[in-house]
């Protein structure tokens, strides 16, 4: 799958078309241009030589009490159903958007990589100082599950300047792939501070113009060493924990209808849970528990096709121990698809 590289220069990602002029005059001033339907991104794809034109992807609601279950992999199956008709043979990538939380935005990552090849860039909500999405996933598990499954971009929305701050300064130190901001002009001439910020979009109502003089007068970004990699982030789907690689592993907990209660009667204890899938409704079992897992998650499964499924209904990243061991080419798969972690 093709990734965008870091920038080394501020960029502006064009979402207006009464910028493409500016555009067109400053093109290295511009990372891409991001077109909001298929007409629009071929006629953008037509006029600039090598900036790289992408299509935006409004995720669909999430049903309320779809059948049948795992609503994950139905979801997955509603993003696939909807982006479908949308992907462009113009399009140099796909901004994905508008989820209801993180689980959506996940699955509809994984539906898009299901039917594409094609550069993902996520926007990610901010709700608040503390760099929650509005769901209470923490932004720096986000991160850590989203470069792990094909996104190569992140860009950060945020009420207000401190939580965009705030958020940036948080996550800067734990992500590898180019983050971005959707900033208003505004923000950026009352030098607001921003932690390895790499692309800018303008918000509704402002331009790329006003952004760009705004830009040239905030001056020089900071920024935060990307550290820690003598540990492991393995986000379960809400909080990120950094593990090392020999961490403790929890005797096997078979997860079926009393998955709540083996939960609980491990909850006094460290290090990672090992969860056994047996069968398609233990999967189901994990969706419907999956919020009260607060623990890096070891998932193994003798049937490589019941793996994947519980990697497809499990938002974060899983370990890997070698438990029912699978071939090579189902793990590097795994690895790639899901950003299943090998110890």
């Amino acid at each position: 799958m093709d990734t965008i590289p870091l920038c080394h220069d501020s960029q502006l990602i064009l979402v207006n078309a009464d910028a493409l002029p500016l555009a067109l005059r400053e093109p290295r001033r511009f990372a891409g241009a991001l077109a909001p339907d298929g007409e629009t991104c071929r006629a953008w794809a037509q006029k600039f030589d090598s900036l790289p034109v992408g299509l935006a992807l409004d995720c669909p609601a999430v049903p309320e009490d779809e059948e049948p279950r795992p609503h994950t992999l139905r979801y997955i199956e509603r993003c696939k159903a909807v982006f479908r008709d949308r992907l462009h043979d113009d399009a140099a990538f796909y901004y994905v958007r508008g989820a209801s939380g993180f689980p959506a935005l996940r699955a509809a990552v994984l539906a898009l990589t299901d039917l594409s090849g094609r550069t993902v860039i996520a926007e990610l909500p901010v709700e608040d100082d503390e760099g929650h999405m509005p769901d209470g996933t923490e932004t720096r598990a986000a991160i850590g599950v989203l470069q792990r499954i094909g996104v190569s971009t992140v860009i950060l929305a945020a009420h207000t300047p401190e939580a965009l701050t705030e958020t940036l300064e948080e996550v800067a130190p734990y992500a590898r792939l180019s983050v971005g901001v959707s900033i208003h002009s505004a923000w950026l001439r009352a030098g607001t501070p921003l932690y390895n910020t790499e692309l800018f979009l303008p918000v509704e109502h402002d331009g790329e113009a006003r952004l760009l003089e705004a830009l040239e007068a905030h001056g020089e970004l900071r920024t935060v060493p990307r550290d820690h990699d003598d540990f492991i982030l393995a986000p379960d789907g809400n909080h990120a924990h950094f593990i090392d690689p020999t961490i403790d592993i929890s005797d096997e907990i078979e997860v079926g209808h009393r998955l709540e209660e083996a939960l609980v009667d491990f909850e006094d204890e460290s290090g990672a849970l090992k969860l056994v899938l047996e069968t398609e409704d233990d999967v189901i079992a994990l969706e419907e528990q999956r919020h009260m897992i607060s623990r890096p998650v070891c998932l193994c499964a003798e049937s490589a096709e019941l793996l994947e499924q519980g990697l497809r209904v499990y938002p974060g990243l899983a370990l890997y121990d070698g438990t029912w061991e699978q071939p090579e080419e189902v793990l590097h798969y795994l690895e790639q698809k899901y950003g299943l972690i090998r110890l």
